[in-house]
């Protein structure tokens, strides 16, 4: 699904712009919280001085201490087992990081478990910007599928860091998924054919299309479109460390995704609109992942002295198709 993709793809760039809510987890170790996006099947420990990063559509956390450091997970439906999975994971990272010095370290048939199981293992590394980072990834089969859990780790951090990341490998659980949707949650002020997608104590309200599927339940504001890839619509919010104009700040974004990104390129720049009455600008580019063209919407705006972005992300052959409905998302949009 191109949410989980891209979720994934922009993990290490949103961690600076986005903060979730930890969901209780009566079950978490000493010391650790969930990580968790709300239905996966499985669930993702972190330590408690980590900071969530759930409002990316997907489980995953980083230390804000050390840039780039960072864990995630995500299961997908695959008729390969881990070990074959793992071989067509690393030919789309040669292709992903082409141009950003890959290295495989590691090819492991058989690794430490994960969640009680058997698993694989490889281990990367490529350039980020001058840092040289060491990324992992560990799988294993459950419940008819294959369910990863990923490390991001500044090379030169590795040895510190060996420990913390042990034991969220150790901590990690795998779950029975329950196979429902949410609910549609409707409030007094929810327009008609909408529905709400953001936590309802949370300062703004996110509604969407009743066509769209959401959990405003699950600690993030996101919702998908169930069919065309997944198209999928998110809103994150960062809080600046010195003043900065909504162009200055997506220049300072897009810093990052010109690095971080494969085949970065802005499309355009709207003309200034408004977002529950505030001035706001939607900034377009795209990239691509695993031979697939994508492309990315961001509205940025500032409310009490944070930016927030409503990011819409599809892919190119279905980006159009859901713009009326963004639109529309963008409308109902209100701060309480």
């Amino acid at each position: 699904m191109i949410k989980k993709l891209t979720a994934l793809i922009l993990a290490l760039i949103f961690c600076v712009c986005a903060v979730g809510c930890s969901v209780k987890d009566a079950d978490a170790p000493e010391g650790m919280k969930s990580a968790t996006v709300e239905g996966e099947p499985f669930v993702l420990y972190v330590p408690e001085s980590w900071t969530l990063n759930t409002v990316s559509g997907i489980s995953g956390a980083y230390y804000a201490p050390v840039d780039g450091l960072s864990v995630s997970a995500r299961y997908t439906a695959s008729e390969l087992n881990k070990t074959e999975y793992l071989k067509e994971c690393i030919e789309a990272y040669k292709s992903e990081y082409a141009d950003r010095e890959f290295l495989l370290i590691e090819n492991e048939e058989t690794a430490a478990t994960l969640g009680g199981k058997d698993a694989a293992r490889i281990s990367y590394e490529f350039k980020s910007g001058e840092t040289v980072m060491r990324a992992t990834q560990i799988c294993t089969a459950s419940e008819g599928m294959l369910v990863s859990l990923y490390v991001y780790c500044p090379k030169a951090e590795l040895e510190a860091r060996a420990e913390t990341v042990e034991e969220i490998r150790a901590a990690f659980k795998l779950v029975k998924p329950s196979g429902k949707k949410a609910e549609p949650v409707i409030t007094k002020d929810t327009p008609d054919g909408m529905r709400l997608a953001s936590d309802k104590g949370i300062e703004y309200r996110f509604f969407v299309p009743m066509k769209w599927e959401c959990d405003p339940e699950n600690g993030g504001s996101a919702a998908t479109y169930p069919e065309s890839g997944g198209s999928n619509v998110t809103v994150t919010s960062y809080v600046p460390d010195s003043s900065m104009s909504i162009d200055e700040y997506f220049n300072f974004c897009e810093a990052r995704y010109k690095t971080e990104l494969q085949g970065y390129e802005r499309i355009g720049k709207t003309a200034e609109r408004k977002v529950d009455g505030r001035a706001a600008y939607s900034y377009t580019f795209k990239t691509s992942a695993e031979g697939r063209e994508i492309k990315i919407m961001q509205t940025i705006f500032i409310y009490d002295s944070s930016f927030y972005t409503i990011t819409y992300t599809a892919d190119s052959e279905n980006f159009d198709t859901h713009m009326k409905d963004v639109e529309q998302m963008l409308g109902a949009f209100k701060f309480r």
